[in-house]
């Protein structure tokens, strides 16, 4: 900070209300006097220029040094701010005393003009003067005093916005400063309404019963009773214009700022802030707008963060199922939010292990972010087991014991629903570690079973182990269908539960159609029912159907594991 900013940091108020002053004491103060002032004793003409010329200096000097007093503080947190490298933080007194300058300054010089006011009548009266020059030594002082209070209550304000509050409030809310008078709107419109009609009003008032009451010639008081209206008028209609240019000011600039952050925010532009410079209901709005731009902001990134991640896990997800000779795939996950806790995959293995095909279906309890975490480690643990020797149960007692320990803590866990497939041989085998039993069709009986069996959810407890089911002799044409509870848990708006007999149902009725048309169909099916509402937890589905006319391109496995 430069000497020179720093002194005009501290003086700004101090200036413009001594110069206030200094203008209603010897330019209005004057202006009155000349059109109203008659000495009546050698005494009093010849002793008030003498009194004045120690009065006015000795009155500056007095609110000089009250306003020094009260802005001490002050100045030594400027000057301590000066010796630092960093800006240190405001304390909320050093706030309050800012926010308060303007109105103790006006009521220092309200005082100060009502002293001069009793200081003058009782001087005259010492000197013998006669009452109605008295009483209108009175009304010129507090007149003039209301305007000198009125003009420095705007000039202060206006000080205080455009240039104090921007140091000691670099992020607004003066709104939050407790124990401070609030500048409000009202406050402001009222003030500019006393200054403008109240006052010249009063003081015209005054000052004609004053001339009237002296019973001097007709003649001679419509005389001077022209000069006081012209001179109250041109001075009235003056500082009326300057008011309304300082409230016009101070009231359309920050509105102009809050027009323009918002439409940066409409398009898009979310690091603008609104420049808070008032504790009035403006200066609040400007508050709440900052605060919303944050927050937005905030949620942009979030989403595109969540985007991203959606990205990132469909990517997870097969891009296209395998060509398996005798063996038509197909399978998809919708998730509630961005991300989501569901898993599918397709494992093509190697042949000595016996089986063509490994497909597995899970599901994270709950959906989100947290959900699709715990889903990509189980992928990864998944795969990277499956890539080794060993049976189907010692890889999932496996990726159960690794993730055990990962969420033991959490609280979280995993079902699991994993198949081997040989459709040369017509057999499968599976696990079921606490997913929903697989769905079986038999076309050629018309005939339902359930693949189920005992075992627990992954991550529940890390000595489980699962049991093996096996099943032979498969018909061409079985359908093998595994699904989440997303499927038959989905809730229209009346409240009914899809369920399993309407996918049980659109088995039978498309088990001609391929395995893509079978899940579409599915899929059709549940959007109809659900309608308008919500999908209130992730979907995933896999159809897998024995078809011997069905040829793999000849080409390399998307992925060999061993087991």
């Amino acid at each position: 900070m430069t000497p020179r900013k720093r002194f005009l940091l501290k003086n700004r108020m101090l200036i413009a209300n001594m110069v206030s002053n200094l203008i209603g004491a010897v330019g209005v103060n004057n202006v009155l006097l000349a059109s109203s002032r008659r000495f009546t004793t050698p005494l009093a003409e010849e002793m008030t220029p003498v009194v004045e010329a120690v009065f006015i200096p000795a009155v500056f000097a007095f609110a000089f040094a009250v306003t020094l007093i009260y802005q001490h503080p002050i100045r030594r947190f400027v000057d301590r701010c000066d010796a630092q490298d960093v800006l240190p933080a405001v304390p909320q007194m050093i706030q309050r005393r800012v926010l308060n300058e303007p109105f103790f300054g006006v009521l220092l010089d309200l005082a100060i003009w009502v002293f001069a006011a009793i200081f003058w009548a009782g001087l005259y009266v010492h000197w013998n003067e006669t009452p109605a020059f008295i009483h209108r030594a009175i009304v010129t002082n507090l007149s003039v005093g209301l305007i000198t209070c009125t003009v420095a209550f705007f000039v202060l304000e206006h000080v205080l916005q455009k240039l104090i509050v921007p140091f000691f409030f670099p992020t607004g809310q003066l709104y939050n400063v407790p124990r401070t008078l609030r500048i409000s709107i009202r406050v402001r419109l009222a003030a500019l309404l006393f200054a403008c009609n109240l006052v010249p009003f009063t003081t015209l008032i005054l000052m004609l019963s004053q001339i009237i009451g002296v019973g001097e010639d007709p003649a001679m008081t419509l005389d001077r009773l022209g000069a006081l209206l012209m001179t109250n008028a041109l001075i009235f209609i003056a500082v009326g214009l300057w008011l309304c240019f300082l409230v016009s000011s101070n009231l359309a600039q920050p509105m102009k700022a809050i027009i323009q952050a918002l439409q940066k925010v409409r398009a898009g532009n979310f690091d603008d802030r609104v420049r808070v410079t008032s504790n009035d209901e403006i200066g609040y709005t400007g508050d709440v707008i900052n605060q919303m731009t944050v927050g937005l902001k905030e949620r942009e990134n979030l989403r595109l963060s969540m985007l991203l991640a959606r990205e990132v896990q469909q990517n997870l997800l097969p891009s296209a199922p395998p060509q398996i000779t005798g063996l038509d795939l197909s399978g998809t996950s919708q998730y509630c939010d961005e991300t989501g806790g569901d898993y599918y995959d397709f494992l093509v293995l190697a042949p000595e292990s016996g089986y063509r095909l490994g497909v597995v279906v899970g599901d994270v309890a709950g959906h989100g972010v947290s959900s699709a975490l715990l889903m990509a480690s189980a992928r990864a643990f998944l795969r990277q087991r499956a890539s080794l020797s060993g049976t189907l149960t010692d890889i999932v007692g496996d990726v159960n014991c690794q993730l055990s320990r990962d969420v033991a803590a959490s609280g979280q866990f995993m079902t699991l629903f994993a198949l081997l497939i040989d459709p040369d041989r017509g057999r499968i085998e599976w696990v079921r570690a606490g997913h929903d039993p697989g769905i079986l069709y038999d076309p050629a009986a018309d005939y339902f079973d359930q693949l189920a069996g005992a075992g627990l959810p992954l991550g529940v407890d890390a000595a489980a182990t699962a049991s093996v089911q096996r099943r032979e002799a498969l018909v061409d044409g079985t359908i093998i269908l595994l699904g989440t509870d997303g499927i038959w848990e989905t809730f229209n708006p009346r409240g009914e539960m899809f369920g399993k007999e309407r996918v049980l149902a659109t088995i039978r009725e498309k088990a001609g159609d391929s395995a893509a048309a079978i899940r579409d169909r599915i899929l059709a099916s549940l959007q109809d029912f659900r309608g308008t509402a919500a999908l209130a937890d992730d979907v995933t589905l896999v159809v897998a159907k024995l078809d011997s006319n069905r040829r793999g391109p000849g080409q390399a496995p998307l992925l060999e594991c061993r087991i």
